[in-house]
Formats: structure tokens, sequence, C-alpha cells
């Protein structure tokens, strides 16, 4: 391990902001790295992406019979196979190429079904991928690897199921999604894509709660959708539990992403995995051959 100081973002600005829901998010523009990727829906659907269920709960395996490059980023749910799952971090899997990579359960109750996984067609809230990402942290920090505590994210799912009042036979994360989806898709019929973003930053209430920002404009837009799913329905949750954000301006959580010292591992896959924290905010990029893949920041979530 060894440190890198600094995340490059000065070719990036915030735009003006809009608002879905309770949510306001400043779009960000300005390109850092470069595209060519395929992603995790288009592999699966053009039967070139296999994502295999393995003897354990913390590993699956993907293999790429495609041409192009695939990435997938922290937090994307895999549906079907035993039980549903995210990944824990970003991943590139190079064509014709196979890695068992980590990811921790979102469903408690099941362990039966097929060996393979479809996509699920969003990530979980940036309140659950910063948890997530605090204990993979500690994990790297003790060179046990890229591990989330699961006890830690089961609780998380099992409160944020009593507080909404969502019923799931198997304490699965995907059924909250399902229930609130009408609703979520409500609030996308008046949304277009947001025209030349690399990513944006969102805000509930002024408070920060969460920032993902792509090498690409072509790259954001394959995961824009997906992701403000989960955005949205972070702030959803946050009607009915008392999460709190960071009192950060846009440009204050920029220049706290460039400016902070970050430890730096090496990925499951290839490429760098930076991470650091400052000011309550939690930071993480990926980077493979010094192009920077994706960075996501998110609320310091206390996890005691």
């Amino acid at each position: 391990m060894q440190i890198k100081t600094k995340i490059d973002l000065n070719s990036v600005k915030t735009d003006s902001p809009f608002f879905v829901h309770n949510l306001k998010i400043y779009p960000i523009k300005g390109e850092i790295g470069h595209n060519g990727f395929s992603v995790i829906e288009e592999g699966i659907r053009s039967g070139t992406l296999l994502i295999q269920d393995i003897h354990g709960v913390n590993e699956v395996a993907i293999h790429n019979l495609g041409s192009d490059p695939v990435i997938a980023i922290d937090g994307e749910e895999l549906i079907g196979a035993r039980q549903n799952r995210i990944l824990n971090t970003d991943i590139y899997v190079e064509p014709q190429r196979e890695y068992t990579v980590p990811v921790t359960c979102i469903e408690q109750h099941r362990w039966s079904g097929s060996l393979l996984f479809q996509e699920g067609g969003f990530t979980v809230t940036p309140s659950l991928r910063s948890t997530l990402a605090v204990t993979i942290n500690e994990s790297l920090d003790k060179r046990m690897g890229y591990i989330g505590n699961q006890a830690l994210i089961w609780t998380q799912i099992d409160k944020t199921l009593k507080a909404t009042k969502i019923s799931s036979m198997t304490n699965s994360f995907h059924d909250i999604y399902k229930s609130l989806n009408t609703t979520i898709e409500e609030l996308f019929e008046d949304f277009n894509t947001i025209p030349d973003a690399v990513g944006f930053i969102s805000f509930i209430n002024d408070e920060f709660i969460g920032a993902d920002i792509f090498g690409a404009n072509s790259i954001y837009q394959k995961f824009e959708k997906k992701l403000l799913k989960g955005y949205i329905l972070d702030g959803y949750i946050r009607k009915y539990t008392r999460n709190r954000g960071v009192s950060s301006s846009p440009e204050e959580v920029l220049s706290i992403i460039s400016e902070t010292p970050c430890k730096v591992y090496k990925s499951p896959t290839i490429g760098e995995d930076l991470r650091g924290v400052k000011d309550r905010i939690l930071i993480k990029a990926y980077i493979v051959e010094d192009n920077p893949i994706h960075i996501s920041a998110f609320e310091l979530q206390n996890v005691n």
C-alpha cells in the first residue's frame, strides 16, 4: 500500500442544479478520462458476460466472453442465483478474461435458485454504499481484502424495511426498490439525460449525501439512471430515518476530493483503488492504466 496525494479534478466543474423529488443535483461537466467500455447489463443481455454464484456468499465469478472491456461499480445489484448481492468495489474485466470478485449479500433469508445472476437495474443507496465502503476500508487496513461487514449490512437493510414498513419474506433490499419502483419511475417521467455531464453531486436540504463522477460522458450515460434511482430511493428513505448529510457546498466537495491524501490498493481485477476520508466525506477512485474510470464520494456513515 502507498499514498497517492491527489485525485485530479481540475478539468471538471459544477453546472446549474436541478431537483428530482427532494434531491438537489449539481451536474459535473468536463472529461477526465477515456471511454470505450461496456457495462454489466449490456454484457448479460448480449450473452457475452456470465456472472456465476460459486462456493461462498462473499465472491462471484465474472467471465467476459466479449470483445470489449467491462466496467462495474460498487453497489451495483446482482439479482437471482442463490442470493442477491452487490459488488463491493469497482472492477474492470478485460475481454476473454475471468475473475473472482468480492460481493456482499443484500438478501438474508434465501439460499436457493440457479447459479447465474442477472443485473438488478440499479445501484443501492449512497447511504448503503457508504456503509459498505467504511467496512471495506477497515478490512483493507487489516490486510483482509475487500470484505464487507455482512451482519452490519443486513442490520441496515432490516432497519430500512421496518422504517418504511415494507414487507420482505427474505429481508431483501431489492424488495424495497420493487415496492417503491412506481414512485421512482414517476419521478423520471420528465427527466432527460444531463447533456455533456460526467457525473453529479447530490444534496438533500443542502446537505451533501453523495457524488459519482466518471471519466467520460459516454460512460456516465450508461450509469446515470441506475445511480439516480439509488439516490432517489435514499431521499425517500431519509423521510423515515434520522440520516443527515454533510454541510458542504459542491465546490467544497470537489476540493475535498481533489486534495485528500488517499491510500492506494490493488484492485481485485486490474488497476488501482484509491480511498481516503476528510471532513466526514469518504472518497473512492478507481484508476486503470492512469485512466480515471470512476470517482465517488459519500457522507461518512457512523457504523458503530
